[in-house]
């Protein structure tokens, strides 16, 4: 913890009177803190549960938005305290428990940062794995002006027990996200168009110059290191012609020790089992876009990028289908993770599968059935 965020929050927990904060207060003065200086004072341990109080009095008074997959969007900073205190409040059995390290971004316009989590039912003795969800946060001026929690709840909407009636929750929902136009895709570079035309004649080998003969040396070679550097992975990954070649996409997945994460399919491993998957399903869910809400994040060996899924009529027109978030981490020139976070619940909704259908998809129940994996 830097010396700034614990002095703000000593006098921060100083300032609570008994506390009996309003639920309605409105904190007006910014923090003064970068985005790590935020998460160091909201992870401060002596916090406790006014962790989350904490985190309503920084996001900022009235440009602010929080996300939830259940509840929605709520906007400013009262707005949001009076639904995320009462509801966390009715949830504390619910503990949230880091996935991999928080990693902050330049974003062009301020920082931002990206938080990958599990939720666990506690009870009793017994912890109860839940979904896993991602929250992107931006951090303007020592204040929070985004936060967006993404994940699926399915579980939460399906009990597990048929006979057991489905909770009280709100439909999935329905927001009206701003999209950014897509941004210029990073100039590939001559490694990595050297990379395409070695492809291109069915080899990946990182050592266009390797003569040795071999095979257990080259095979060796090719799983260590991709030839690439991983700026040069991001830049195939969001290039306009490559980053939609599902071929290609496998093809710089590590080829034993990539990671795969869906919430619909579930978990896949190694290049083998996620191309089988990838190749097949693909192809199958027809003319769709994905649309940004925010900058794409990459600092070198981790992206993230939000996202809306559109599907693309033939008249032109779109629908929108889901929101969701993306993170891809890099080693050696390589995907080594990837793991795409959204909410299955608009899947089925009937006005999704119609658009859904009307632009081109032919998956089917037994498809996602052939390479779920729970």
């Amino acid at each position: 913890m830097t010396t700034t965020a614990d002095a703000f929050v000593t006098q921060w927990l100083a300032s609570d009177d008994g506390g009996q904060r309003a639920i309605d207060r409105l904190a007006t003065s910014s923090s003064g803190l970068d985005a790590n200086g935020i998460l160091a004072a909201i992870g401060d341990p002596r916090l406790g549960r006014q962790a989350l109080e904490l985190l309503t009095d920084l996001m900022h008074p009235s440009d602010s938005l929080y996300y939830d997959a259940i509840y929605g969007a709520y906007h400013g900073q009262v707005d949001i305290r009076g639904w995320l205190i009462p509801t966390m409040a009715s949830i504390d059995f619910v503990e949230f428990v880091p996935q991999a390290h928080t990693v902050v971004f330049d974003d062009g316009d301020g920082q931002s940062s990206v938080d990958e989590w599990q939720m666990f039912a506690v009870i009793g003795d017994e912890r109860i794995p839940l979904p896993r969800g991602v929250s992107v946060r931006r951090y303007r001026d020592g204040w929070i002006t985004w936060n967006c929690d993404v994940y699926d709840t399915g579980a939460f909407r399906v009990p597990a027990d048929p006979a057991a009636e489905a909770p009280d929750l709100p439909d999935w929902p329905r927001i009206d996200w701003a999209t950014i136009p897509t941004p210029p895709a990073p100039p590939l570079s001559d490694a990595a168009r050297a990379w395409l035309e070695r492809r291109s004649t069915g080899s990946t080998a990182t050592r266009p110059d390797d003569s040795s003969g071999d095979s257990a040396d080259a095979a060796e070679t090719t799983a260590s290191t991709s030839g690439l550097t991983n700026a040069d992975v991001h830049a195939l990954l969001h290039d306009p012609t490559t980053g939609y070649d599902t071929a290609v996409v496998v093809d710089l997945m590590h080829p034993t020790d990539s990671v795969y994460l869906d919430p619909l399919f579930g978990d896949f491993r190694g290049r083998d089992q996620i191309g089988a998957w990838l190749l097949d399903v693909m192809p199958k869910i027809g003319s769709v876009r994905f649309d940004q809400i925010g900058p794409v994040l990459f600092d070198g060996t981790t992206s993230a990028e939000e996202w809306v899924q559109v599907a693309v009529l033939p008249d032109g027109s779109t629908v929108p289908m889901m929101r969701g978030t993306s993170v891809r981490r890099y080693a050696d020139g390589w995907v080594v993770y990837a793991a795409d976070y959204f909410d299955t619940a608009p899947l089925g909704d009937p006005a999704i599968v119609a658009a859904a259908i009307a632009a081109g998809s032919t998956m089917t129940p037994a498809d996602i059935a052939r390479h779920r994996r729970v």
